[in-house]
């Protein structure tokens, strides 16, 4: 496929469209102006677009692309929810030529997890489970395990783009859902769930993770910790 590089960028392009289009028709999103020194950033020979977005009265959205390096495209999608007992819902899709590798994640960064919470675990669980007929991507054990309920690896050729697409689709309107029906926490609730995704994204940088050693690799790990605080994350925006 001659044209695969410009089929990619479509692709980039679209999901992160459609998943911005998805949350404008249910919340206020508020692009937030992301500090200079982030709002590009070369890590490994690719250049990312960062942008930042307030989800207002859930929590910090960022969106990541790299279009135009070769030979791997690719485009993150992170939620960061605050004010509600939320998991993190985070996905990264990749583009090597043809082969694509895909992962959507779930994370459970709160203080407690009652009947309600589980049971929305348990239908991120079952959007997996629609997909398994695809091919698993292999992902290395790390310190997080214990924290993700549940995630989807996939690695595919292009016969299956509308496929991974879906499962965003599948999970980002799980996720909204479970937000539409989970309360609104108080203050000392707040204060947990801020410590809780505090603690997660000074940890991926003091213990590291995959990605994140890419990231240390590329920045150093007390500007990583800035990008994660300030923008990827956020938590230095919504302490209270």
């Amino acid at each position: 496929m001659s044209d695969i590089f410009e089929i990619n960028k479509q692709r980039i392009d679209q999901r992160i469209e459609k998943g911005l289009e998805l949350l404008r028709q249910y919340y206020i999103l508020r692009e937030r102006t992301v500090p200079e020194e982030f709002r590009i950033l070369k890590i490994q020979n690719m250049i990312f677009e960062i942008r930042q977005f307030e989800i207002e009265n859930v929590g910090n959205l960022l969106t990541m692309k790299c279009r135009d390096s070769q030979p791997l495209q690719m485009d993150t999608f992170t939620l960061m929810p605050y004010f509600k007992n939320l998991p993190l819902f985070t996905t990264d899709y990749m583009y090597n030529g043809s082969k694509r590798s895909y992962l959507n994640e779930i994370y459970s960064l709160v203080d407690y997890q009652d009947e309600l919470y589980l049971s929305y675990i348990e239908k991120f669980k079952q959007n997996k489970a629609k997909h398994d007929a695809l091919p698993d991507m292999p992902v290395k054990p790390c310190w997080y395990d214990d924290i993700r309920p549940t995630y989807t690896a996939k690695v595919t050729d292009p016969d299956a783009d509308e496929e991974n697409f879906q499962i965003f689709l599948d999970n980002l309107n799980t996720f909204i859902e479970m937000e539409q029906n989970t309360p609104v926490l108080d203050h000392e609730a707040y204060q947990k769930k801020w410590k809780q995704n505090k603690s997660y994204s000074d940890r991926l940088v003091d213990e590291n993770g995959i990605s994140t050693d890419v990231f240390k690799a590329a920045l150093g790990a007390e500007k990583t910790k800035k990008f994660f605080s300030q923008v990827f994350f956020a938590p230095d925006l919504y302490k209270k």
